[in-house]
């Protein structure tokens, strides 16, 4: 069993380039491209990013606020795009069809219609107030609660929660 390795924010440098490629210079040595991934991304996301590159660890950020202001931004940006995932606003209409759910849905990016196979799965309540929903691209989507939700769709999505 591996070791966790917490990273000394003090030996950490990230760039990005024009590409969008993050890179990492860690103790005098260069790392390109790094992933970053949040380990607990709903309950601690400015917590405990693992940095990889390729398929190994290099170590775990414990906190982003120990890093310099223009890191924390850095990381933030890219972390808030990888992890980009809408809001959805209102459910329109919830329908079953040969054992998918299909949604017609408002999101602040616009309105779509999403296939969820598996629903039972891929509709997940993380939190009470966060669901989050995964369509057959792979694509997600999260609910702030059921609350602002009418009725019938509220119903239909707690038979999947």
């Amino acid at each position: 069993m591996n070791d966790i390795h917490l990273l000394d924010p003090a030996e950490l440098f990230f760039s990005l380039d024009e590409n969008g490629i993050v890179s990492l210079r860690y103790e005098g040595k260069d790392y390109a491209p790094v992933q970053l991934i949040r380990l607990f991304p709903f309950r601690a996301k400015d917590e405990y990013i693992a940095v990889r590159v390729d398929k190994e660890e290099i170590g775990i950020i414990e906190k982003l606020s120990s890093l310099p202001a223009d890191q924390q931004k850095l990381l933030n940006d890219y972390l808030s795009y990888k992890y980009f995932i809408p809001q959805i606003q209102k459910v329109d209409k919830v329908e079953e069809k040969l054992g998918y759910v299909y949604m017609d849905i408002h999101t602040l990016m616009g309105d779509k219609t999403i296939c969820i196979a598996d629903a039972s799965t891929n509709v997940r309540q993380i939190k009470e107030d966060y669901i989050t929903i995964i369509d057959v691209q792979g694509n997600r989507y999260y609910l702030n609660g059921l609350e602002g939700l009418e009725k019938k769709t509220r119903r239909i999505i707690e038979l999947y929660l």
